[in-house]
């Protein structure tokens, strides 16, 4: 995982580490480092003591499925109670709030949506909060949007997208507030979670220091990746393509939930085949989804004051000093096309 990797990369210098990935395929990135890698599936409750074993703290980052994302997180808490770890750090995610505007401090109650994610992130708290009652000492730190080398979500398709013309979204749906916390800071914050006795038993939003909006996200993203500026198409058309691309994306994700190989071995047999399946998912990628609409227009900012005054958590990286790293970073991996 992204967020995995990085924390590795970033404590292993200071700390004995095992990190325990579903797929061997997941650790190329931390293969490079001395640390121990363990194939685990979390959803296996003996796997799940199998990689916790000995272990002093747990930064439990694990994500996917529902039986993943809920049931995968009771065995992690079982697992970590048993052996009587000294710290339980859990990775959650400020969609726990749900469809919220203004400013939202960890008191806001949950809000189950109907969107996966979201909700099953609840349930994952709910079982964090469980074993803690029952003496796990448990933290949840619910980060933002983490940007940076490695995010597929909000930084590594955004790049994409900025270089196939027009730009997408129109600058008329993007005035809402983009809340951002660098990949390094929110590492700073699960060490903090780990070392001050303030963070036990306690929830932290993870902001980073700004509260851009989206229009300034993607003007900064594009100019550090030293590409021209922005012209984007009228709002009117932008909206009309995506009403007609909602249906393709929905048979999309039916054939592939339901077929995929099948259509796998039609994409590998026939050129014919393989060339219209990427003409189709390069619409997919390149059109926003009606959710981004709403996200680039919302105005929320989420507090991290409370993570400042009981366990220090200052961000060290704004935009002008991260979006430089990620820029050179997409550059490296050819992510930025030379013109």
């Amino acid at each position: 995982a992204p967020i995995g990797g990085r924390i590795v990369e970033l404590l292993h210098g200071s700390a004995s580490i095992r990190a325990g990935v579903r797929r061997w395929s997941s650790a190329a990135r931390i293969g490079r480092l001395p640390v121990e890698i363990v194939q685990c599936d979390i959803t296996d409750p003996i796997q799940a003591q199998l990689v916790v074993k000995g272990a002093d703290a747990v930064i439990h980052c694990a994500v996917g499925s529902r039986e993943v994302t809920v049931s995968g997180t009771r065995n992690m808490l079982a697992a970590a109670a048993e052996v009587g770890v000294e710290r339980f750090v859990h990775l959650s995610t400020v969609d726990v709030y749900g469809d919220v505007s203004g400013n939202v401090e960890e008191t806001h109650p949950y809000q189950y949506t109907g969107r996966e994610y979201g909700d099953n992130k609840i349930d994952a708290e709910k079982a964090c909060w469980e074993f803690h009652e029952k003496g796990l000492p448990v933290t949840v730190l619910r980060p933002t949007m983490v940007h940076g080398p490695f995010s597929e979500s909000w930084t590594i398709e955004f790049a994409k997208r900025f270089q196939r013309k027009p730009w997408s979204l129109p600058r008329q749906y993007c005035n809402g507030i983009c809340n951002l916390v660098y990949a390094d800071d929110l590492v700073q914050a699960i060490q903090l979670a780990l070392t001050r006795t303030e963070a036990i038993g306690e929830v932290f939003n993870i902001n980073g220091s700004e509260r851009p909006t989206w229009n300034e996200y993607f003007d900064e993203l594009n100019q550090a990746m030293g590409l021209p500026p922005l012209t984007a198409q009228g709002p009117g058309i932008s909206r009309i393509q995506t009403a007609l691309m909602n249906p393709v994306r929905s048979i999309a994700r039916f054939g592939l939930k339901h077929f995929q190989g099948h259509i796998m071995g039609i994409y590998q047999r026939f050129d014919v085949a393989k060339k219209a399946m990427r003409i189709v998912e390069s619409g997919i990628r390149n059109t926003p989804t009606t959710a981004e609409f709403e996200m680039c227009s919302k105005v929320v900012r989420f507090s991290s004051d409370k993570a400042k005054r009981l366990i220090g958590f200052v961000p060290q990286f704004p935009l002008e000093r991260a979006l430089p790293l990620t820029a050179a970073w997409l550059t490296h991996h050819n992510y930025v096309r030379s013109s």
